[in-house]
Parts: structure tokens; C-alpha cells; sequence
């Protein structure tokens, strides 16, 4: 079968439109006439699709025949090899490409004029869901990939030397209570189970077999060259102990979670059998294992350090060590009146008491391990490489008037900079609202009600415009700005402001937009493409919307990082910034409505010298290693 390739067209969804010549109405996809989203269809699908867009619209729109498969914006297509070069071979010739490729568990922009390689986009500027569990549609047959039945594996291994992953795909959502029983996970980012060792599980085993039995082993189990990730890698991710070998069977075939000698932690408030309070996550060693009750499960004893030891059902225990600061208690919701059914505690109780409780097993000393089950070594952090500072530039000392860098170095050393510490930004967990308010109405050849709540400009171009109203004049001042056509912005008691992407600059916005049908009201902002891909390989302005002096530290700092060659420290954010601002490296914009946008000039030489200076003047330090 030849290799198949998932591909995401940007598309702002079907609208009824008339066909050129015929005056009929047809449905068809809204594309943006900015990229290359219109001529990727057309050329994958040949015959199959048509462009029935009106010479005088402001979008493409192209019918096409057969089944289609959209999700979240995006057209997704089932192409081969020889159709994803097909489609590469146009987006290159167009400014933005807006067709995203699933490889490597992520979406890549396809190469256009700007960018002749593969990109991951930035921020919401491309899709952000998997396609995995989706049925794409493969242009060259205009139908959709077939649904499979029952469960297969696939196997995937890096070297003999490491445990194997089983991918498990297929129909496996009637059987996910099998599959989390007896050890499987599921991926999230794949959309698929998995299940890392040397064999499956027998119960797993029996989903396959009877699959394989039906269809023929007309899907034989694949062994791919790379697996996703070594044993290591995978505890480190999933955050739990990989085990190095598959639990041993039990005489009902459900899997044991705790051996003897383990470490384990009380999941939530326990107590002794003899009325003694368990904190939540307190440590403790597995003692003594039980038989299985039908009822309860498995069940141990475990002996709490400084606490002593007592008999427990699994479900009251975890692997996974305490976070600090959470404490959790265990209940039970009844209807009012009703009795409350038994704690755990008064259930073990009832059982000894009763002579019901579980039978020992029999360990075999030599056998069994003292210690706990140790987690698989990560790999030893490597040292950091030794910093490397340029050669600063000496201060003239001959009466050679300071430049704008200089002046800044200079007056930092003499006046205190404020501490503005990224980390304490980066710990928050809240999001911050932009600042807007009405400013006027926005026009362009048409006026449709449609309100600016705010703007930014830098060197007459249009960086950040807020604005609201009906659809169709929203998203006809939208597609103007696309062109690097000038919309007018007139306030009630002010001369109108031009709004522009710069002449001969077209398809520069990305958009973000939010329709609320219910009001017949649309919000859209729109944001150019210096403020939200910065070009840091040479001298180039990028942008900042601050909310505050340590957010904008912060953001600051992060460019910075990201321009110079040098490496740089959290605690010389405030430096960076004020400095910054005196050296004219970082400087507001023209806006409004509550707008507050600043822009940075991505110079390395300024950037460079400003940090070499910084270091020389004693401005800043180098941390101390401990």
C-alpha cells in the first residue's frame, strides 16, 4: 500500500453561492483568496472540483464532487506521496501556504515564497487538534478512508535490547474498560491505546485473536525501525515507574498492581485498625499480600512509616508519590435520610471480625525483594556548557560623544533598574484581558456598522486592529486589509485614521475571530504577521502587547533569548527592559483604545553589545554555579 499522507486546507466552511454562466446556486467551500489554499484543491482534486467564485467577491469558492471531511476549519485530505508534492510544488509559489502536512505527530506548514522548508506554525495560526481518529477523503477517489473493525497491534521497537509499544487501533472504544484493566493507556495526542512490553496481555490478546480470527489476518502485525520513545523517556513522560517485566499471571487472569517490598502511598485519609489517622500521601512498603475478594479486590498489608501496619484494599492505595499542598479526603454522596453506607475501614473491620477477610499467600523469602521496585534511571543531565561572553566594547574615554547604547548602559549604572523577574510571570495560570474601547467606526468603499475598539501603528503600518459588527461588513473590512487596502477609522470628534498593511503588502494578517449568532454580531481582531511570527535571522521590528512592566519583561526577555548569541538570565529581564527603552530598542507604538502595544527592533549587534556592556559596567552578573 503506498504511503498516505494527511493534509488540513484552511477553509472558512460551505456557503450557497451562484455559479458563474449558469446563475445556479451551488454549495461550496469559502477559501481565502490570500493563500494557497484554492489552487491546492483544485489541484488535487482536477475534475472533481471547481472554482465558482464571482470576479468581483472578496473570497475563492470552490465546489467540489463527492464526500468531504471538515473539522474545526479545516478541509482534511488523504493524499500520497506523489499528490503531497503536487500540492507542495503550488504553495510554493504563493505567499502563505494555509496547507498544513500531519507528520511526526504535528502539523507542518508546507514551504511557500517566504519559507522554502516544512514549519511548524506559531501560535493559532494553524490547526491545533490530531487528525488521527478522524476519516480523511482522498481527493483522487473523492471517498472517505474505510472504518476498520475489531482491534489490531501494531508493534513498534527501537533496538531488541528495549520493551516493544503495541499500538492498539480499531474499534476500541466498546472495549476500553478491558483495555485499561489489564495495563493499556491511551495517547491523547495519538488517539490511540497502547501497551508497553514484551507480550500482550492474555486478555488484550483475546480481543486481538478473535479479530484476526474473523478477518483472515488480513491486517498482520507491523514492526516499525523506531519506536515513540525509550523505557526511560516513557516514565519520564507518564510519570510513573515502567516496570521491566509484565506482572505475573493471577489465577483469574486480572493483573496484581502492588508486589511485595513496593512503595506505596496512602491515596487518601486512611486509619489503623486500630483508629490511628493516615495522612494522605503518607509512605508505606507492602508487608503481606491476600487473595482476591470477588467484592473488594486485592488487598495487602502495608506498614506506614512511624505509623505501624494494617490491612488495605488496593483502591485505598497509589504508586505515585504526594504532590504538596493537596490533601484528599473520601466520602460517599447519599440522598437525604438515607444511611450511609460503610467506610473501607468499617468494611475490613466487618470482614475480620466476621472471618471473611482474605487468605494470605505464602511469599517465598528468597524470592521476594526487601527493598521497593525501583524506577528505571533517567539519564544523567549533562553539564552545562561554560559561558562564553563576547568582548565588550569599551566606553570612549576621549570625549567621543555616547550613541544611544552606550547613553543606556551608562545611565542604568547610575540610576537603581527595577527587578522584573520572568519566573513569577511564567508561575501564573491566568490569562490577561487586552484592553479595548471604542474608538470609531471603521469604512472602507462600504460602510457596515462596523466598530473599532482599538488600534496600533508603527511606521504607517497597521500592526493591531480590534473590531466588531455584522458578519459581512466584518468580513468585508477584513478582506481589504488582506489586499493592503486602506480602511478609514472615523472617530465622532476626530479626523478619520488610515489603517493599512502597506502598500503592495498583501495576505499579512492572521485573524482571529469569533461570531456570536444569536446578537448577529461578529468579533474579529486582526494581528500582522511581524507581531506574530518575529523574525529573528536579521535586523527586523517586532511586537509586544503589554499588560504590565513584568509581563512585558518577560516577553521581552523571551526575544532577546531568542536573537543573541548569548545566554540569557531571568534576573536580567528588568535590566533588558529599561535599558531597552533607553537605547530606543524598545519603544511604544500609536494606538488606541486601551491599546498598548510596544516595538522592538530585533537588532543582534544593539541586543549583543547592550548585555556585553551590561556585564563590563558591572551592571549585571553572570550567575554564580552551585
Amino acid at each position: 500500500m503506498a504511503e498516505q499522507h494527511i493534509l488540513a486546507i484552511h477553509t472558512y466552511g460551505s456557503q450557497r453561492v451562484k455559479q458563474p454562466g449558469t446563475n445556479q446556486m451551488v454549495s461550496a467551500y469559502k477559501i481565502g483568496y490570500t493563500s494557497a489554499a484554492c489552487e491546492t484543491l483544485l489541484a488535487l482534486y482536477g475534475a472533481k472540483a471547481r472554482d465558482v467564485s464571482s470576479p468581483h467577491a472578496s473570497y475563492r469558492y470552490v465546489q467540489i464532487e463527492g464526500e468531504t471531511t471538515v473539522r474545526h476549519g479545516y478541509l482534511l485530505l488523504n493524499v500520497t506521496v506523489e499528490e503531497l508534492a503536487r500540492a507542495e510544488s503550488v504553495t510554493r509559489r504563493s505567499h502563505r501556504a494555509a496547507v498544513f502536512v500531519w507528520r511526526d505527530d504535528r502539523w507542518l506548514e508546507l514551504p511557500n515564497s517566504r519559507d522554502k522548508s516544512y514549519a511548524e506554525p506559531l501560535s493559532r495560526s494553524g490547526p491545533g487538534f490530531n487528525p488521527s481518529g478522524f476519516r480523511p477523503v482522498a481527493p483522487s477517489t473523492g471517498e472517505k478512508e474505510a472504518a476498520v473493525e475489531g482491534i489490531r497491534a501494531e508493534k513498534s521497537q527501537r533496538s531488541p535490547q528495549e520493551r516493544p509499544w503495541w499500538w492498539l487501533l480499531g474499534d476500541t472504544y466498546p472495549q476500553r474498560e478491558t483495555l485499561k484493566r489489564y495495563g493499556a493507556r491511551f495517547s491523547s495526542k495519538r488517539r490511540a491505546w497502547y501497551y508497553v512490553g514484551r507480550e500482550l496481555p492474555d486478555g488484550i490478546q483475546r480481543l486481538i485473536t478473535a479479530y484476526a480470527t474473523t478477518e483472515a489476518a488480513a491486517t498482520p502485525t507491523q514492526v516499525e525501525d523506531d519506536a515513540p520513545c525509550s523505557d526511560e523517556e516513557a516514565a519520564a513522560i507518564l510519570g510513573v515507574p515502567v516496570k521491566s517485566e509484565q506482572q505475573p499471571p493471577t489465577d483469574d487472569g486480572l493483573p496484581r498492581l502492588f508486589q511485595i517490598g513496593q512503595t506505596v502511598y496512602a491515596r487518601h485519609e486512611l486509619e489503623t485498625p486500630d483508629g490511628k489517622a493516615i495522612p494522605t500521601g503518607t509512605r508505606g512498603t507492602i508487608s503481606r499480600l491476600y487473595t482476591r475478594n470477588t467484592r473488594h479486590g486485592w488487598s495487602y498489608d502495608v506498614d506506614f512509616v512511624d505509623i505501624g501496619t494494617g490491612w488495605y484494599f488496593e483502591r485505598e492505595l497509589t504508586e505515585l508519590a504526594p504532590i504538596p499542598g493537596i490533601r484528599i479526603t473520601h466520602g460517599a454522596i447519599v440522598p437525604p435520610g438515607a444511611e450511609l453506607p460503610l467506610t473501607d475501614a468499617e468494611l475490613k473491620r466487618v470482614l475480620v471480625e466476621s472471618g471473611h477477610q482474605p487468605e494470605a499467600l505464602a511469599m517465598d523469602v528468597s524470592s521476594a525483594s526487601a527493598e521497593p521496585e525501583a524506577a528505571p534511571e533517567l539519564e544523567t543531565p549533562e553539564e552545562p556548557q561554560t559561558i562564553r561572553v563576547f568582548k565588550p566594547q569599551p566606553l570612549p574615554t576621549d570625549g567621543t560623544p555616547l550613541d544611544e547604547v552606550q547613553t543606556a548602559i551608562v545611565q542604568a549604572k547610575t540610576q537603581p533598574t527595577p527587578i522584573l523577574h520572568p519566573t513569577a510571570v511564567s508561575q501564573k495560570r491566568t490569562l490577561t484581558a487586552i484592553g479595548q474601547s471604542y474608538v470609531g467606526e471603521l469604512t472602507g468603499s462600504i460602510t457596515g456598522n462596523v466598530y473599532c475598539f482599538g488600534y496600533a501603528i508603527h511606521d504607517g503600518i497597521c500592526v493591531f486592529v480590534n473590531m466588531g459588527g455584522p458578519r459581512m461588513a466584518v468580513e468585508a473590512i477584513r478582506a481589504k486589509l488582506s489586499k493592503g487596502d486602506i480602511v478609514n477609522c472615523t472617530p465622532w470628534d476626530a479626523p478619520a485614521v488610515e489603517l493599512t498593511a502597506g502598500e503592495g503588502s498583501s495576505g499579512m494578517y492572521h485573524d482571529y475571530m469569533q461570531n456570536i449568532p444569536e446578537a448577529k454580531f461578529t468579533s474579529l481582531i486582526l494581528c500582522h504577521d511581524l507581531l506574530v511570527n518575529p523574525n529573528y535571522g536579521g535586523k527586523s521590528t517586532t511586537f509586544i502587547l503589554r499588560t504590565d512592566e513584568a509581563q512585558a519583561a518577560a516577553r521581552l526577555k523571551h526575544h532577546v533569548t531568542e536573537l543573541v548569541k548569548l545566554p540569557v538570565f531571568d534576573a536580567w529581564a528588568g535590566y533588558l527592559y529599561h535599558a531597552g527603552q533607553s537605547a530606543m530598542l524598545v519603544r511604544p507604538t500609536r494606538s488606541a483604545g486601551d491599546i498598548d502595544l510596544l516595538s522592538v527592533t530585533l537588532d543582534i549587534d544593539a541586543w549583543t553589545r547592550l548585555i556585553t556592556g551590561g556585564i563590563e559596567q558591572g551592571v549585571i552578573t553572570l550567575p554564580i554555579a552551585n
